[in-house]
């Protein structure tokens, strides 16, 4: 008697792809501009500070005008903290507006942000699947283990029954009390097969659960990532700063994701309404990228310092 379980094979490939965010982080010694000893001083015209206003401020774009000219402080005092001298200031009557305006670019960013809200729960019901998966790997490996020791068990008792038979047919038959317990020992044999048929069902059954497991789980993933690479070639991109525009008249802010975005693309506006162009490093808040510069702890790098010295020291 043979029994023959076929195991199909079982393959289960996820590809996790994640926005890279990189933190650079510049440990810079604090220059205080406004006077240095043996050094020049700061030479300010007039015209400073350039009073603004908070102007428009979509609600679209979730945030209140409190919060929002909260936001506009800390960027503007940036700049102020490393001169040691103020260069805005908030005049509720000023003509020279801050302006957070909702458009094409923010309607991207709020598209952004949901079809990445469906590509975490995605990632999620592929945890959830895998984690049943490795439940059900278990299990069939336990069963696999009682099969081959059932049927190890049972091929060495067949035998071991098969040749006492064969032994007392060369004799010309058992007396009455061996034949009785050969043919107790026969339905001792039939239940264990017996046994051996239902442990064999049921590892079938264990493979069949975790191979439909495995086809969830990779079309999921398959899904998943072609998602992630469309997501990816729509949405993760660096940004020029388009987002925000200073035009002379005020400061215009058009897309953010987050506020410490949001608090950054004003810093490099308030450098622009300062009289300064772009800058070739990529941490500096004036470059024309919003990329590489520390999000969470925005702070002036050297080539921006060197903004400030050129414009207003002696």
């Amino acid at each position: 008697m043979s029994q023959r379980i076929i195991l199909s094979s079982v393959l289960v490939c996820i590809i996790s792809i994640r926005s890279r965010v990189a933190f650079t982080v510049f440990v810079l010694p604090f220059i205080y501009l406004g006077c240095q000893p043996g050094g020049s001083r700061l030479n300010v015209p007039s015209s400073y500070p350039m009073k603004y206003t908070v102007g428009e401020v979509d609600p679209r774009f979730g945030i209140s005008r409190e919060r929002f000219l909260t936001l506009v402080r800390e960027a503007e005092t940036k700049w102020e903290e490393s001169a040691g001298t103020s260069f805005f200031e908030y005049d509720p009557t000023s003509n020279f507006f801050v302006n957070l305006t909702f458009d094409e670019r923010q309607e991207r960013t709020l598209e952004a942000r949901q079809a990445k809200a469906t590509l975490n729960d995605r990632e999620s019901s592929i945890r959830s699947l895998m984690a049943e998966y490795n439940l059900a790997g278990g299990e069939q490996s336990r069963l696999k283990t009682r099969y081959e020791a059932e049927l190890a068990a049972f091929k060495e008792r067949l035998d071991r029954h098969n040749t006492a038979v064969g032994d007392w047919n060369r004799k010309g038959g058992a007396p009455p009390e061996e034949f009785a317990k050969l043919r107790e020992e026969e339905k001792r044999i039939h239940e264990a097969r017996l046994a051996l048929d239902k442990t064999t069902i049921d590892l079938n059954e264990a493979v069949s659960r975790q191979n439909a497991l495995a086809e969830k789980v990779n079309s999921l993933a398959d899904q998943f990532n072609l998602d992630v690479s469309l997501y990816n070639g729509r949405f993760v991109e660096s940004r020029e700063f388009e987002q925000g525009l200073y035009d002379g008249k005020g400061i215009t802010v058009y897309q953010f994701t987050e506020e410490s975005d949001l608090r950054v693309a004003l810093m490099h506006e308030f450098g622009h309404a300062l009289g300064f162009e772009h800058v070739e490093t990529p941490e500096a808040i004036m470059h024309r990228r919003l990329e590489k510069q520390d999000m969470q702890n925005p702070a002036l790098t050297d080539d921006d310092l060197r903004l400030l010295k050129e414009k207003f020291m002696n």
